[in-house]
C-alpha cells in the first residue's frame, strides 16, 4: 500500500484523518475483503483492519 495509491500506510498518516474519515477507511476495507479474490489479499484487509481498529480504540475513544 504505497504512496502512489494514496493509501496511508503509517500512524502519523492516520492521525490527520477525522473520526469519519476513519471509519469510512475502515468500511472500505471492510468491502473490498468481501471481494478479495486471492487468500493472500484478504489476509492483507484482515490485518489492515485490525490495525485501524487498533487505532481508532487507542486515539478514537468514544
Amino acid at each position: 500500500m504505497g504512496k502512489r495509491s494514496g493509501v496511508i500506510d503509517h500512524e502519523e498518516g492516520l492521525a490527520k484523518l477525522s473520526l469519519v474519515e476513519l471509519d469510512a477507511e475502515i468500511d472500505r476495507c471492510r468491502t473490498r475483503l468481501k471481494i478479495a479474490p486471492t487468500s493472500q489479499l484478504r489476509k492483507s484487509f484482515e490485518s489492515r483492519i485490525h490495525w485501524l481498529e487498533r487505532y481508532r480504540a487507542k486515539h478514537h475513544s468514544d
